[in-house]
This record gives C-alpha cells, sequence and structure tokens, in this order.
C-alpha cells in the first residue's frame, strides 16, 4: 500500500510540484489512510456535534426544558430501535459487515487459491500474485490490515477452507459489540414528585448566563466552507428548470426584461 501512495504521489509530482508541495506540509499519516499509524477501518463518519444538530434543528426553537424531553425521548427511540434490530439478527457480525462479504464472495469465488500450509494460501487475481496469512489476519494487498475485514483474497483463502468468515473480522463489527454498544436504556424522568434530588444539588444556586444578545436576526444555519459543496439548487419561476432563476431564463416564452434573450 505505500508503494502505491509512493506511486500516486510522484505522478502528482510530474503534474504540478507545488501541489505536491502543498500536500507534503502536513505529515502523510495525518491524511494518508495507508500511512495512519492508528486504525482508520473503511468508515467514514462525520463529527457528532454535527449530527445531533442536524437533528435538533426544529426542537432549538423550543424552550430549554421542552428541547431537553425531544433530545431524551429520541434517544430513547433510537436505542430500543436499534438494540431490537441487533437482537433480531442471526448473523455473528453485523448487517453492514455481512453485506459487504457477500459482495465480496462472488468476486473470491473468480480467484485460484493455492495453499501453502494450514494457514497461507497462494492467491492469484489478473496474474498478480498474493500472500494470504490467516492465522497473522494479513494479506499483500494490506486491505486485510486495514479494514480488519477479509478481503477478497482471503475470503478465497477462507471459502477454500470452509471456514467461517466472522472468526477473521475485527471484534468492533461483531454482533456483541453492536449489542453492547445499545445495551443501556434511555429511562424517562418521570414526574416532578417522584424526583430524589440530593441536598447538594437544591442548596445550588444556578443563575443564567451572563451572555448578551448580538444584534441582528439569529442564525440557524451553519456557514458552509468554501472547501464543501453547496447543495442549494436554484429552480426557474418561469419554465421550473434547475440551475437558473427567472432573470436569466432563457426558454421561457415570456422575455424577463434582464434576461440575456432581452439583450440579444
Amino acid at each position: 500500500m505505500h508503494k502505491e501512495f509512493d506511486l500516486y504521489m510522484s505522478d502528482i509530482t510530474k503534474v504540478d510540484k507545488k501541489t505536491y508541495d502543498y500536500l507534503m506540509e502536513e505529515p502523510p499519516k495525518r491524511w494518508a489512510r495507508s500511512c495512519s499509524p492508528r486504525r482508520r477501518y473503511d468508515i467514514l463518519t462525520t463529527n457528532i456535534v454535527e449530527s445531533m444538530n442536524s437533528v435538533l434543528l426544529e426542537a432549538r426553537e423550543l424552550p430549554i426544558l421542552r428541547m431537553m424531553d425531544f433530545i431524551q425521548v429520541k434517544l430513547q427511540r433510537w436505542f430500543y430501535e436499534r438494540r431490537n434490530e441487533a437482537q433480531g439478527t442471526f448473523c455473528y457480525v453485523s448487517c453492514w459487515v455481512e453485506e459487504d462479504l457477500k459482495k465480496n464472495i462472488d468476486l473470491a469465488f473468480t480467484l485460484n487459491v493455492f495453499p501453502v500450509d494450514s494457514w497461507r494460501s497462494r492467491v492469484e487475481e489478473e496474474g498478480i500474485t498474493f500472500l494470504v496469512d490467516l492465522n497473522k489476519r494479513t494479506c499483500d494487498c494490506f486491505q486485510f490490515q486495514f479494514d480488519e475485514l477479509p478481503c477478497i483474497h482471503a475470503i478465497a483463502a477462507i471459502e477454500k477452507r470452509n471456514i467461517k468468515k466472522s472468526n477473521f473480522c475485527s471484534h468492533w463489527y461483531l454482533k456483541e459489540s453492536w449489542l453492547k454498544t445499545y445495551e443501556r436504556q434511555i429511562h424517562p424522568i418521570g414526574h416532578t414528585d417522584s424526583w430524589i434530588v440530593p441536598e447538594s444539588v437544591k442548596s445550588q444556586i444556578v443563575k443564567p448566563p451572563d451572555f448578551k444578545v448580538p444584534l441582528g436576526r439569529r442564525q440557524k444555519k451553519r456557514h458552509i466552507p468554501a472547501t464543501e459543496s453547496s447543495k442549494i439548487t436554484f429552480k426557474c419561476g418561469r419554465c421550473r428548470r434547475i440551475g437558473h432563476n427567472r432573470t436569466t431564463c432563457i426558454y421561457s416564452l415570456a422575455v424577463h426584461p434582464f434576461s440575456k434573450r432581452h439583450k440579444e
């Protein structure tokens, strides 16, 4: 995998040396998965704060106590539904991993497998030979090590020996880890009369924060940086097509006085 990284970086150098220098200002271990010293797996997740922010768009307009009730109910439903989904799965791994392994089985059957010993095998793919070691969970393609899931070469070697593929998946992908994530319950807070509040909490005096409300309309949506693609699409009010507005419309029969057709 490092050789492939060096090959791509050398191609970038040939095209534009400034781009290469810009990329190498930060160590590759911080942005290149093949150079990362930590386990990165093959899952891209967004910031948990951003995820919750999108969920609470409507709830943020509520009073603080109502918003807390909304969060409690939302989390309670999430944990219940996902715990039931995990319990109803008859696979040894999560549903996502099971589907991913099934997709690679068809490709694995097209490969030629030559066992070396009880754990190692030579797997040929389009004239290229990969050495798979099931005991160490390694493959020359490095995907087995990075994802900690059997790659197509490892799956071919596993199928040759008629072993369960789940035995070679990281424990983070197993059903028991999935169940452990949602094993706790989000309990309702109940009526205030049933609350048991310690005296140390009752004695505290909580004052409102010293916050000055800024002028202008309150911002509800975050600013989209230039590095992200905007999801806003413009729709013309005349021809109802996407990509322009009424002023720049050239398809409608009624010409707008500031449109391109009127100028022509």
